[in-house]
């Protein structure tokens, strides 16, 4: 007589497959609905990239000890799509560095407040020390993240006399929202030139990604890599830092560091 287990485990292995299936499609579920439904973000890609390695690791224990391949096959097929998709899409296609340092004169620039004045690099040094922040466009959520980090370490940003002004190509009227949810913590500039990005190293020439200009209507043109670049009164850098991937951004408390560093020198000579 023939021993029934194994066709009584099948279910089981199975049932682990499908797991992590399971798992993997949950992934892609709520990372799309984050962006695209809720418009939000989160710099912790690191959760969902762990998420799907354990998907795929169910996949492929069940696949090891006798689950029907097909669910394994889509588990550890979705799982591998999910890493170069993202690889891709988190990565920010651009100036191959940044081009300004530390003790450099802030380049020439060219913006607009909200309300259309006119704003320059002359019009950030007499408000220095001043903290421009280069943000992707009022389309990406990863912006918003952004410059809600800055805002969260206000006090101590403006403890050492910082103002701050967060910038990008987009005009008046599409940054207007975000001047409305800053406040008045952070003074937005809009059509920044993209010659100014590209002469300090700044520039995505890949721009807003094909599915955020049909989903949100973003404009198809060269816009700034996050990057955070803080100047003192006599028109030279102080600070100067920039991002290479969408889930990251200028470090607030780098630059905090950095700023009390040097006003520590400044007090000891």
């Amino acid at each position: 007589m023939d021993d029934p287990l194994p066709r009584r485990r099948v279910p089981a292995m199975n049932a682990i497959s499908l797991l992590g299936l399971l798992v993997v499609l949950g992934v892609f579920v709520a990372y799309f609905g984050m962006l695209f439904l809720l418009h939000r973000f989160t710099y912790r890609t690191w959760v969902f990239h762990a998420a799907v390695l354990a998907g795929m690791s169910l996949a492929f224990i069940g696949l090891a000890v006798g689950s029907t391949p097909l669910l394994a096959v889509l588990a550890l097929g979705l799982g591998f799509a999910w890493f170069v998709v993202t690889r891709r899409e988190l990565g920010l296609h651009g100036s191959g560095a940044l081009r300004v340092r530390v003790g450099d004169r802030m380049p020439v620039f060219s913006a607009l407040t909200t309300n259309g004045q006119s704003f320059t690099q002359s019009d950030l040094t007499e408000a220095a020390p001043a903290l421009l922040v280069l943000y992707r466009g009022w389309w990406c959520p990863s912006s918003k993240v952004q410059l809600d980090d800055m805002r969260s370490h206000y006090t101590e940003l403006s403890a050492l006399g910082l103002r701050l002004f967060a910038g990008s190509v987009d005009g008046p009227q599409e940054s207007a929202p975000m001047q409305e949810h800053v406040g008045s913590e952070i003074t937005v500039l809009c059509a920044i030139d993209v010659s100014f990005l590209d002469a300090i190293g700044v520039k995505d020439q890949r721009g807003a990604p094909w599915y955020d200009r049909i989903w949100f209507g973003a404009a198809s043109q060269p816009i700034p890599m996050p990057a955070a670049i803080a100047v003192g009164r006599d028109g030279r850098i102080t600070f100067a830092e920039r991002s290479t991937r969408v889930d990251d951004r200028p470090s607030p408390t780098a630059l905090i560091a950095s700023m009390s560093a040097t006003e520590a020198r400044s007090a000891a000579g």
